[in-house]
Formats: C-alpha cells, structure tokens, sequence
C-alpha cells in the first residue's frame, strides 16, 4: 500500500512536532541546570559560614559539662524512674544531628569548590565570585575589570553554564 500526499504531510508534521518536544524539553533542561547552578553559587558564602559555625557549636557541646549546667532541666515523672534519655544521649544526638549538617554542607562546598576549579583559568573568571560571592553591582564590576556590561552578561553565562556541566554532567546539555 503507498502513502498518499496527505500521509506524507501527517508524517512530517508530527516528526516536526516530536522534534520541536524535544528540543523544548532540553531547553528548560539547561535553564534548570543554570538556574541550579546559580542558586547553588548564591549559598556558596552561606554554607562556608554554616560549616564554621557547626564545627565550632560541636567542640562547644562536647567540651560542656552538661550535668552541672543550671540551664538544662529534665523533668522526671513522680514515679521515682531514671530519665528516658540521659544527658550524655542528648549530647550525641546533638553532635550527631550537627556532624550530619556538617557533612552535607561540606559535601555542596566542595562540588561547588571543583566547578569552581573548572573555570579559574578563564579571562573573565572574577566575574563568578564578584557577583555571586561579595554581591558587586554590574557598574563595580564594570569599572573593576574594565569592561562593558554585555562582556559581563555573556561571560558570566558562559562560566555558569560550564559550571553546570561540570555539577549536572550530561543533564546540563
């Protein structure tokens, strides 16, 4: 059986309209991956600053002496039993529920640090840090790096979108 003219045009139009799909989802794919990457490059001054201060809230809670601390009170049912949990189980509990931050903060830190790496030896590197980290305006960075807006705008989404690559692998693409 041989396919009529009006066959050939439904085949067409619906391999035009699978491929325009297609297409459209591997767009919003990158978009996702660069708006990822960004807002990860945003938390990026945060999370150092939140791994500092769980490192230092685990030293103050396994060097406190938290039997002899007035603040702490467990209250105890009139029946005279010991407390469910004892002081020392608290304390791993917090430790613990810290060290778990910790390393999940550590772990972002350092997949943000090797993405990082990837573009350090690009021209227009500082751009990354001056907007994302220390929050420059385009006008600062345009006088810091002397260079017009449009450089900025489109070797910052070079960088990101590399960036993106290096921390979404092929779901950047």
């Amino acid at each position: 059986m041989a396919l009529t003219e009006k066959d050939l045009k439904q085949i067409t139009q619906t391999i035009e309209e699978v491929g325009r799909r297609i297409m459209n989802e591997g767009r919003k794919a990158d978009r996702s991956a660069y708006k990822s990457t960004e807002r990860r490059l945003r938390a990026y001054p945060t999370l150092k600053d939140n791994i500092q201060r769980y490192e230092a809230d685990i030293k103050d809670i396994a060097r406190e002496d938290m039997g002899k601390s007035a603040d702490i009170v467990i209250f105890q049912s009139h029946s005279g039993k010991a407390p469910e949990r004892d002081l020392e189980e608290l304390r791993r509990e917090k430790i613990f529920s810290l060290t778990e931050r910790l390393y999940r903060d550590s772990r972002e830190v350092g997949e943000i640090e090797t993405a990082l790496d990837y573009i350090k030896n690009q021209e227009y590197y500082r751009i990354v840090p001056m907007i994302y980290f220390e929050g420059k305006s385009q006008k600062e960075i345009e006088v810091e790096l002397h260079c017009d807006r449009s450089t900025i705008w489109r070797n910052r989404k070079v960088l990101v979108a590399r960036m993106s690559e290096v921390l979404y692998g092929a779901d950047a693409l």
